[in-house]
């Protein structure tokens, strides 16, 4: 009966082509506490960084996944994607050769980790986004966004800042009721 209604919802265009729901990598396994979600479904790097963009996963914001160290790239390689070559969120365009994340946490930071396959970047053709072949050791490869592949979601939850107007708002009370209690002695 599930798998009936699930691929009902799919026919209707109620669901997305997403593999499975998304994964948590934990800080109990070494990880950052974000999800990651699999697209299966083909698409150019412009319009999988909108859909990415588009998505929420419990309250958190989504956006094409941004890798900064081998643990994370194995968990996405080896537990979300399972060998599927997918789009992720490095680009070049830019500036020719600085890679940055398009967004996310690390949005605009130049990557400090990175698993290029050998040759690579070498912008044969005006490569200018990141789509990773994990069935190839993991291997990171540039190419022209307007390629297809499935892409990875990453959620996390956005810092939280207070500002100062907002702060003082919620001080403020507190300092005033202090004083007017201290007044009142």
């Amino acid at each position: 009966m599930k798998k009936s209604l699930l691929a009902l919802a799919a026919s209707m265009g109620l669901m997305t082509s997403a593999v499975a729901v998304p994964m948590q990598w934990t800080f109990a396994s070494g990880g950052n506490d974000h999800w990651y979600e699999w697209i299966n479904t083909p698409t150019n790097w412009d319009m999988a960084r909108t859909s990415a963009l588009a998505s929420t996963f419990n309250g958190q914001a989504g956006y094409l996944a941004t890798i900064t160290s081998a643990a994370e790239n194995a968990f996405i390689g080896n537990t979300v994607v399972q060998g599927a070559t997918v789009y992720v969120g490095g680009t070049d365009a830019a500036v020719e050769g600085e890679w940055r994340w398009a967004d996310g946490p690390e949005a605009g930071a130049l990557f400090t980790y990175s698993n290029w396959n050998a040759g690579e970047p070498n912008n044969a053709g005006g490569e200018h986004v990141l789509h990773i072949n994990f069935a190839v050791p993991l291997g990171w490869n540039d190419i022209p966004a307007g390629s297809t592949y499935g892409h990875v979601v990453e959620y996390s939850a956005a810092p939280t800042a207070i500002s100062a107007p907002a702060t003082w708002a919620l001080i403020l009370p507190a300092l005033l009721a202090a004083g007017w209690a201290t007044r009142r002695r």
